[in-house]
């Protein structure tokens, strides 16, 4: 569905209503930080619970879990576009990231771009991996509010770029990288465009060959609603054998049930990322949160949650906040990032929010918010409410 296609109130009420259902949410608290940690929806709870269960069966559990196990890469594979032989699991996106800078072939003078306002987990990876080989990281400047300019990212790919690493949209902002023109630029000199779409996934459909992207990472404890402490890696056809394995196991190359033959090379694919026994638990709490929102359609939950972002960014412009990244053109995020009018300190007035269960974050020297499409307008009047009430906070 494109960005410009646009559904009726009743249907995005209708779709509201039907995801607030799978959640069980403390009563009173109002949870406007889906982009640091999400409620986890009741299917993927519920998946949890089974493989749990089935896992008490021990050995005998083994054939069923496992065939349940590869039913949710495929899944994953759904999600991102990607064919279910080039998703691995990991146990976060910090991890997925750093499989991809550090198993990356580079050498001296190498170049590897990244916006300065990266979040630090797919920064560091690319420091480290510069100081390892020699590579050369290019950081690109964006805009005193946060904003990008993306003209300069492109102008910064040169001949000698081996990999562009950017988060599709940036954490402390929403602002939102263009994948389509970027990856064409990536194509244009050979270089690897790797995404971090921790705070993209569910909300934007995403197809990775089509938009020209190498490697997709990605958790589940955002907005995809599932467990925390689960993470994935997608990649386009053929790019997994060009990547080092990290960590070998067992299963880096065969089973068990293999000889030890070290001259054996590993899986061409990306079981080669996964050493030893599966991620079980995650990666099936996972796929079941990731099945409702596709069920749903990301697209559509991106529309209602704009609605509710909308409508945050309205009420606060009115009492005099200073919103960044003011709403209007372009894919949108629904974070909604604030500077507290009148000089409020933000560390007092965050911390005031989350004493009233108010669930926010400090982020670009304001305070992030984050609705889903979960949230309802009661959730965004007792906000306000609580906003309007606190006490001075300079």
């Amino acid at each position: 569905m494109s960005e410009g296609e646009r559904w009726d109130a009743q249907d995005l009420a209708g779709l509201r209503a039907r995801l607030r259902a799978e959640f069980e949410q403390e009563a009173g608290a109002v949870l406007l930080n889906t982009a640091g940690i999400a409620p986890m929806c009741r299917p993927a709870r519920q998946a949890i619970e089974r493989a749990a269960q089935g896992l008490g069966r021990g050995w005998f559990a083994v054939d069923e879990l496992f065939a349940d196990y590869g039913r949710a890469r495929a899944v994953y594979a759904r999600l991102c576009g990607a064919r279910p032989t080039d998703v691995a699991m990991f146990h976060t996106c910090a991890a997925a990231l750093s499989q991809v800078a550090l198993g990356l072939p580079l050498a001296p003078g190498d170049e590897l771009v990244l916006w300065d306002q990266e979040y630090p987990s797919n920064a560091y990876p690319w420091h480290e991996a510069a100081r390892r080989t020699g590579a050369v990281v290019r950081v690109v400047q964006s805009e005193p509010d946060f904003s990008l300019v993306q003209e300069r990212l492109h102008a910064a790919i040169t001949p000698r770029t081996r990999a562009v690493a950017v988060s599709w949209v940036q954490y402390q902002t929403g602002a939102v990288t263009d994948l389509v023109a970027l990856g064409r630029a990536c194509r244009a000199v050979g270089a690897w465009l790797v995404v971090d779409a921790i705070q993209a996934l569910g909300l934007f459909p995403m197809d990775l060959q089509a938009l020209g992207v190498d490697a997709v990472a990605g958790g589940t404890h955002k907005w995809l609603c599932g467990p925390l402490g689960h993470a994935f890696l997608a990649l386009a056809p053929g790019r997994a054998a060009e990547l080092r394995p990290l960590l070998h196991g067992a299963m880096t190359y065969g089973t068990p049930d293999d000889r030890v033959d070290p001259q054996r090379s590993p899986f061409a694919d990306a079981r080669r990322f996964e050493p030893g026994s599966p991620l079980l638990l995650g990666a099936l709490g996972g796929a079941a949160a990731i099945e409702l929102l596709l069920a749903l359609s990301p697209a559509r939950v991106h529309a209602a949650a704009l609605e509710l972002a909308d409508r945050l960014s309205q009420g606060l412009w009115e009492r005099g906040h200073r919103l960044l990244l003011p709403r209007g053109g372009g894919l949108r995020s629904p974070i909604v990032t604030f500077i507290p009018a009148g000089g409020a300190a933000v560390d007092k007035l965050a911390g005031y929010l989350l004493a009233q269960r108010v669930a926010c974050s400090r982020r670009a020297g304001g305070i992030r918010l984050a609705p889903h499409a979960f949230n309802t307008d009661e959730d965004l009047d007792r906000f306000f409410h609580v906003l309007d009430s606190a006490p001075s906070c300079a």
